[in-house]
C-alpha cells in the first residue's frame, strides 16, 4: 500500500503577475511583460495605465504613463512592453491615431498554489479564491513522527497582517488536537506575506493535515 500525505491550506478569508487587463480581442500581438526581478524582491505590485498612440498599421508609436503603479520600475516595464504591441487593423478607431487610447497592465504577485515533495507528500490551497490573498505562503512541514503516529486534523489559525503584508502575529483559534501539527502550521504561517490591501487585518487560516492510504 502507498501512503499519500496531504497538507491542505484552506485560507478562510482570503508570483506570477496576472498580466495585462487590456481587451485581448483587439490585439494582433500583445505579449505580457515579465515581472521585473527587482520589483519581485521588493514586493511591489500595482496597475499601470498608459495612453497609447497608433500608426495606421496598428503598431504603437507612443506610450505615456497616464497613471503610475507607484513603482517606476513597473511603470517602465509596462511602457516598454506596450511599445511592442500591435492592434488589429479592424479595431483601430480614428481617435486612436490622434488622441490615443488608455490601456492598463496589472502586476500582481501570487503565492505558489500547490507543490509535490518526496515520499508522496503533497500540499496546496483548497481553491483559487483561498489562495489569491497571499504573495508568499510556504507550506507547513508534516513531521515524520506525526505521520508515523497517524496524527491528523485541522488547526484554525488567526494571522495579523502588518503594514508591509507580512504576518506579525499568529494565534491558534482552534487546535488540531495535536501540538506537533499546531506548531508546524503556526511556524509556517509566520513566514507568509499577504497583499498589502490586507494590512492591519486579521485573516483566518485553517490548515488541514491528512493521511491517505492507497
Amino acid at each position: 500500500m502507498k501512503q499519500t500525505i496531504f497538507v491542505c491550506v484552506c485560507a478562510a478569508l482570503f508570483a506570477a503577475p496576472t498580466g495585462l487587463c487590456a481587451t485581448t480581442s483587439d490585439w494582433l500581438s500583445a505579449p505580457k511583460p515579465n515581472f521585473p526581478p527587482s520589483a519581485l524582491r521588493k514586493g511591489s505590485e500595482g496597475s499601470v495605465k498608459l495612453k497609447l498612440l497608433f500608426a495606421q498599421d496598428g503598431s504603437v508609436t507612443s506610450a505615456k504613463v497616464f497613471k503610475s503603479s507607484g513603482d517606476s520600475v513597473l511603470d517602465e516595464t509596462a511602457r516598454n512592453a506596450v511599445l511592442k504591441w500591435k492592434m488589429k487593423a479592424g479595431a483601430i478607431k480614428p481617435s486612436d491615431l490622434t488622441k490615443g487610447r488608455v490601456e492598463e497592465i496589472e502586476f500582481r504577485q501570487e503565492a505558489m498554489m500547490s507543490a509535490t515533495y518526496p515520499l508522496s507528500v503533497r500540499a496546496g490551497f483548497g481553491g483559487q479564491d483561498q489562495w489569491k490573498r497571499w504573495i508568499h505562503a510556504p507550506f507547513p512541514y508534516y513531521p515524520m513522527d506525526a505521520r508515523r503516529l497517524r496524527h491528523q486534523g485541522t488547526v484554525l489559525l488567526i494571522a495579523t497582517i502588518g503594514k508591509d503584508g507580512g504576518v506579525v502575529a499568529v494565534q491558534i483559534f482552534k487546535t488540531s488536537g495535536y501540538a506537533d501539527l499546531d506548531e508546524q502550521a503556526s511556524k509556517a504561517l509566520r513566514h507568509w506575506k499577504a497583499h498589502k490591501e490586507y494590512a492591519g487585518q486579521k485573516l483566518g487560516v485553517p490548515v488541514r493535515f491528512t493521511l491517505s492510504v492507497r
